[in-house]
Formats: structure tokens, sequence, C-alpha cells
């Protein structure tokens, strides 16, 4: 399974974990909207699945960085990611 997690101003968060509604439904929607992308991708190599941290100073600014097994199969994970 692939794991999506958060970071927003240096901290872990979850999603459920925030106070504002819109908030933790647009976190809720990256974080799905990521798993779409990337479900069915699993290193040939290593038979593993991708992590990836969203990560930002807010919510309107974030970025993402993908773990691996491999280079090889980050840079594949990379190329699905449609944010």
């Amino acid at each position: 399974m692939v794991d999506v997690s958060f970071e927003i101003k240096g901290k872990k968060i979850q999603p459920e974990s925030m106070t504002d509604v819109l908030d933790i439904l647009f976190l809720k929607h990256v974080r799905e909207k990521i798993k779409a992308s990337v479900a069915s991708i699993c290193c040939k190599k290593h038979d593993k699945q991708p992590s990836i941290l969203v990560k930002g100073p807010n919510l309107d600014n974030l970025n993402y960085e993908v773990s691996g097994c491999c280079e090889d199969f980050i840079n594949q994970v990379k190329k699905k990611i449609k944010l």
C-alpha cells in the first residue's frame, strides 16, 4: 500500500487532526489523488511500494518527496504523480 504522509510547517500532521473542515477535505483529496496516481506502481526489482511525504510551509504551497527502494523506482513514481 502506498504511504502518503503530511508535514506542514515542519510538523507531521494527520488531516483528521486539523480543525478546519475544508483543510481536512483538501488534504484527504490530495492523499486520494496521489494514491490513485501511483497505486498500481510497484518496483519490479524489489517488490516495494513508494512512500510520499507532502510538505510545505502552508496548505497553499505544498511539494512532495518520494521515497522508495531504488532511484529508478523513485523516478518512475515522480512521473506518475499529478498534483
